[in-house]
């Protein structure tokens, strides 16, 4: 109850910095969400502990790329806990979410592969973590058209997937047809499980707020897995684990 009276908070304080402007261009929008966070990294034990949130502090190195500053970096005794990266989406839907899906991939990839290559040592425990509150409206709830020539979808894209081997099939020319795909909703929800499925996130949540209900903090999610219950289970599940290592 408690965790969700804070998330609600923070939805609150993401609409009103967003509505007033101010937020958007300063980048605090998702504030609410980074004390949650320090919350639960500072309550589970661990000693030592270092929290950063500015761009030049929660610069961590990568393997393709120097380095990349995350939206928070935990250290506790000189040794890397967990890095988070929060993300937003309201408008310009259809634009939007490859883009999205291109920076969390990045990341994702460019920071697990130097954990890898011993970044952090070779014992690191790091948690990686991705949370991307969308829009929850007709735009982003609604089915969106999927339109390739030469190669079908890969399974899990459709609307319906019991179509792919009856209706989806290449015409005479082997171009495919335009076919209902999932909304925009389902595909966050998808791409959030496929990152954690991957090992790319130790945790992927997709929050849904309604800006017509803004001033009543109002979310939802889309599945158990890619809730934001699951992921502060995850969070402080790690850092009990790595505080108890410890003791």
């Amino acid at each position: 109850m408690e965790n969700k009276a804070h998330i609600s908070n923070a939805i609150k304080e993401f609409w009103g910095s967003r509505l007033g402007g101010s937020g958007v261009r300063s980048g605090k929008t998702l504030d609410g969400f980074i004390c949650i966070f320090e919350n639960i990294i500072k309550n589970s034990g661990l000693s030592d502990v270092q929290i950063h949130t500015s761009k030049q502090a929660s610069q961590l190195p990568g393997y393709f790329r120097p380095h990349k500053s995350w939206d928070l970096v935990a250290i506790s005794n000189g040794r890397l806990i967990a890095a988070i990266e929060l993300k937003s989406q309201v408008g310009s839907i259809g634009n939007n979410f490859n883009n999205r899906t291109e920076e969390v991939l990045g990341s994702g990839v460019d920071l697990h592969t130097a954990i890898e290559e011993s970044a952090f040592g070779l014992d690191a425990e790091i948690f990686t973590g991705y949370l991307i509150v969308l829009e929850d409206s007709d735009k982003t709830r609604g089915p969106a058209k999927i339109s390739m020539n030469y190669f079908p979808v890969m399974r899990g894209f459709l609307a319906d997937e019991s179509i792919r081997d009856s209706e989806y099939l290449p015409d005479e020319s082997g171009k495919y047809p335009r076919v209902q795909g999932l909304s925009y909703v389902e595909r966050y929800d998808l791409l959030c499980k496929r990152l954690m499925l991957k090992n790319l996130y130790t945790a992927a949540a997709l929050v849904l707020a309604d800006e017509g209900r803004a001033n009543e903090g109002s979310y939802r999610s889309c599945t158990p897995q890619t809730s934001i219950d699951a992921f502060l289970t995850k969070l402080e599940n790690h850092c009990k684990l790595v505080a108890s290592y410890n003791n």
